[in-house]
């Protein structure tokens, strides 16, 4: 159905023609006017359009057509299964491209997207007078402007996404993955790979150098190496991820530049994490995710320099194998003025009592930009330095210690803690054998916070700076900081990278 700009005089008459003495009193009576167009003749601007879809494959014309209603109409009437090189130079309109990815992926509706385009696009003045490149110019920047995505960057990053998934390596050809990237290169933003196909013969799997360098306006990049349905032809190959791969993948991130990277779910161990870093070096991220892989210490060291050395507000570290080293390398880096982190994510790590008595030392005095913190589930049990962390630190506002065995005893010391704290607005403190009662109050002074918004209770005397408050990092480890991005390029260099 298309929605009419004038209605016609006998029209009007066809629906006003009720007689009123046959509809009952009290009585409700709709009408479906969505097929109000159906018995009508079409007339012939309907024709003509229909014939310019029909044949719009071997002659596009859409630019020629001034008038935003008959632009519309052409749109909601053309074939969703055209070419895309023929389709993305040409179409810019959303109403042709929620239908072409409603179609294809009905269950799944992207976030940040106009869900009336049609609306949108007709209720617009458009100027018939106006060249279309300033009609086209208005409409990108109206649409950027209300909505920060657009359907046609949904579906293009979706279709390159499903394209890769399904590649197989052996199927794999480099020409046409430039052509993909230089077609869609303007429009696509976000991509999130969430598996990639592993080789029939090797556990290499397609090189992904050429898509990621070939796409100028990326800024964001989510990449899971595993495969994720295998069947009875299950190996070991499936879930390991080749440095080969590695290697090709940050020769392609050193020619992009990104805000977020996650590579999540993953093969990755502290020698392919260093390798990732050094190539995203050069880019002012936001966002860092190794979630769910086996980075254990010396990884932890390498992206304590790399935060020092980035621009890192969020960094997420969820289940991997970080002990107290790597904690005693990620405390030097949230100490450092140099540092910009926010948000920290350690949950599901192996950091122990030791790790968390590190932690704590300058999130009491010196850690003055970190706002969350998740040690879910981190092996916490009772330490004292918690409560005085919660009692002295004022800027952490979220804390999340659920899942740890810290006692009845240390609900007593997060409820001394928490009476000079007006800060933290979340506390999650579910699942660590803490009194219910205390529990209970926990909750109350965190609601109280945030209620308050900073308004002060009781007045604290200042923290003596003592021994046990001070941070020192042994010479060694500072050492190896330093020098972690510093190794040869020989065994790099011998790897032979292939397109």
């Amino acid at each position: 159905m298309r929605i009419p700009v004038t209605i016609n005089p006998n029209t009007l008459k066809t629906y006003n023609c009720y007689n009123e003495s046959n509809i009952a009193k009290n009585t409700l009576r709709s009408d479906n006017l969505s097929n109000w167009d159906r018995t009508l003749p079409k007339s012939l601007q309907e024709l003509c359009l229909e014939a310019i879809a029909k044949n719009w494959e071997e002659k596009p014309i859409l630019e020629e057509i001034v008038v935003t209603i008959d632009r519309c109409l052409l749109l909601n009437i053309l074939p969703t299964d055209l070419p895309l090189t023929l389709t993305v130079p040409k179409i810019d309109g959303d109403v042709y491209w929620k239908r072409c990815y409603l179609q294809k992926w009905p269950k799944s509706i992207p976030e940040n997207v106009s869900l009336d385009v049609q609306i949108n696009e007709i209720v617009k003045v458009s100027n018939s007078r106006k060249s279309s490149e300033e009609s086209e110019r208005s409409r990108k920047s109206s649409t950027t402007e209300h909505f920060k995505r657009t359907w046609k960057e949904c579906f293009l990053e979706t279709h390159i996404c499903e394209y890769l998934e399904k590649l197989k390596p052996e199927d794999y050809d480099a020409e046409k993955i430039k052509e993909l990237a230089d077609l869609c290169t303007d429009y696509v933003k976000i991509l999130n790979i969430r598996e990639l196909q592993c080789s029939e013969n090797s556990p290499n799997r397609i090189p992904l150098n050429a898509i990621t360098s070939g796409l100028e306006n990326l800024t964001e990049l989510s990449i899971c190496f595993k495969q994720t349905y295998v069947g009875e032809k299950f190996t070991w190959d499936t879930v390991r991820v080749s440095s080969k791969d590695i290697r090709l993948l940050a020769k392609g991130l050193e020619k992009c530049k990104l805000r977020c990277f996650r590579l999540k779910n993953s093969d990755i161990d502290d020698e392919k994490a260093v390798i990732i870093l050094k190539s995203l070096l050069k880019h002012e991220l936001e966002t860092l995710d190794f979630s769910h892989c086996r980075i254990r210490d010396y990884g932890a060291v390498a992206i304590s320099k790399f935060c020092l050395e980035n621009s890192v507000s969020n960094l997420i570290l969820t289940n991997n194998r970080i002990g107290a080293k790597g904690i005693e390398s990620l405390s030097y880096v949230i100490c450092s003025s140099a540092c910009n982190l926010k948000s920290l994510n350690l949950k599901l790590n192996p950091i122990s009592q030791r790790g968390v008595a590190i932690l704590m030392k300058p999130l009491t005095i010196s850690a003055r930009k970190i706002k969350t913190l998740h040690l879910n589930a981190c092996g916490v049990g009772h330490i004292s330095t918690l409560g005085e962390m919660i009692e002295h630190n004022s800027h952490l506002e979220h804390l999340d210690l659920s899942n740890n065995s810290l006692g009845e005893e240390m609900g007593k010391v997060i409820l001394k803690g928490l009476r000079y704290n007006t800060t933290l607005k979340n506390l999650d403190v579910r699942m660590c054998k803490l009194n219910s009662a205390d529990e209970f109050e926990i909750l109350q002074r965190i609601n109280k916070n945030r209620i308050a918004m900073k308004r002060p209770r009781t007045a604290r005397n200042p923290i003596i700076i003592e021994p046990q408050y001070k941070f020192e990092i042994s010479d060694e480890l500072l050492s190896e900081i330093e020098n972690v991005f510093q190794s040869d390029e020989t065994d790099e260099a011998s790897t032979e990278l292939t397109d």
